[in-house]
């Protein structure tokens, strides 16, 4: 996403800039937050039960967890509403 969104910022007019990224980052933090959730699901050798077992990992998959939900509820829509309004100026 950072060399896309580079060449795009680059490439297109700022309207259709701003266009694109209201689109693609919404779908980012969307999959950021299923990737989390796979991958709690999916943690070797059993699953969930396994990850409760690891501190560390789990600390660190919370984390994870924490910023996809930010992403995607608060800073995701905030930066939305922010290139709309600079568009507007």
């Amino acid at each position: 996403s950072f060399v896309m969104t580079k060449i795009c910022y680059t490439a297109l007019p700022s309207s259709a800039f701003t266009s694109l990224q209201k689109r693609v980052f919404p779908i980012y933090f969307r999959l950021q937050s299923l990737l989390v959730i796979l991958t709690a699901i999916t943690y070797p050798p059993s699953s969930l039960s396994s990850l409760a077992s690891s501190t560390s990992d789990l600390l660190l998959l919370a984390f994870a967890g924490v910023t996809a939900v930010l992403n995607l509820v608060i800073y995701g829509p905030r930066t939305s509403r922010a290139m709309v309004q600079r568009i507007h100026q």
